[in-house]
């Protein structure tokens, strides 16, 4: 091999050398394609780093729930006794009574009351959707199992649309730069839950959902509170006790309390129906 071979090989080497090194920095920034019911990944989204958990809700051996602690916990001592596959941090709380300031919908109960932000709901079939609510006005939770409200939104169908000030919040430091948690929808209803331990705005922390593929999105409790836990392990831990947390279990949606719910709607039915028909009698009698 002469000179000119010996430089133009090395030449391709070095190249080569640094395609491989820029794809393993790029895989380390990247979020792989994830894969199974549920997966995490990292990635890089403007100057920070997220970690994110997807959820393929289209299993019925997968629940998406909300805990409710009547005083604040560590997520710890839930988590070993709740054993989650994924749990995120949950909603607003006030120190003073350690209780939430938004509603908390737990199996269909009504843990909390609040009437601000938008709502992270989970029906009785396990679909869980993001929609908004008026300040000042109740939401009506029959159809919901699960339901946390007092969240920002963020994104709504594919467009960054923060604006706190507009759904009941005041306090600037919401949409100031700080650690941050947010919960997203796709398209095909997967869910994605994000945390990051890096200051962001809320617009920010919505691009980031967007990257994931997330057409609607809302931010959850952040700062001190960021939290999210993945199969026994933290991805981003707190030491603050919490008041909520939005979990993934393996469970079964169709358990006996969605029998005695199904029931139940069916007797309402059925009552309404008899009632309808004794109204036309008395109507015919008269």
């Amino acid at each position: 091999m002469d000179r000119t071979q010996s430089y133009s090989h090395s030449k391709g080497l070095v190249a080569l050398g640094t395609l491989v090194l820029g794809m393993a920095a790029a895989s380390s920034t990247v979020a792989q394609a994830p894969t199974g019911p549920t997966a995490h990944t990292t990635f890089k989204s403007g100057k920070a780093y997220y970690h994110a958990i997807h959820v393929d809700m289209s299993r019925s051996d997968i629940a998406a729930t909300t805990y409710y602690n009547p005083r604040l916990r560590s997520f710890s001592a839930t988590a070993q006794e709740v054993q989650p596959i994924a749990a995120i941090t949950g909603t607003f709380f006030a120190w003073e009574n350690q209780q939430p300031v938004a509603d908390v919908i737990v199996n269909g109960q009504k843990e909390a009351t609040g009437y601000r932000g938008s709502v992270l709901a989970v029906d009785w079939f396990g679909k869980v959707s993001i929609f908004d609510a008026p300040v000042k006005k109740a939401v009506d939770y029959f159809p919901y199992r699960h339901a946390l409200r007092g969240m920002v939104r963020i994104l709504r169908k594919g467009k960054v649309c923060p604006d706190p000030r507009s759904q009941g919040f005041r306090d600037s430091r919401i949409w100031g730069s700080a650690a941050r948690t947010a919960v997203g929808l796709t398209e095909k209803g997967k869910l994605v839950m994000v945390a990051t331990t890096s200051s962001v705005t809320l617009s920010q922390l919505a691009g980031a959902l967007k990257s994931r593929g997330a057409v609607d999105a809302v931010s959850l409790d952040g700062g001190g509170s960021t939290m999210l836990y993945y199969r026994g392990k933290y991805k981003v831990s707190t030491t603050r006790p919490l008041s909520t947390v939005f979990m993934i279990e393996k469970k079964n949606v169709y358990d006996e309390l969605y029998t005695k719910h199904m029931q139940r709607i069916g007797w309402n039915q059925s009552s309404g129906a008899l009632q309808g028909v004794l109204q036309d009698l008395n109507a015919r009698g008269k």
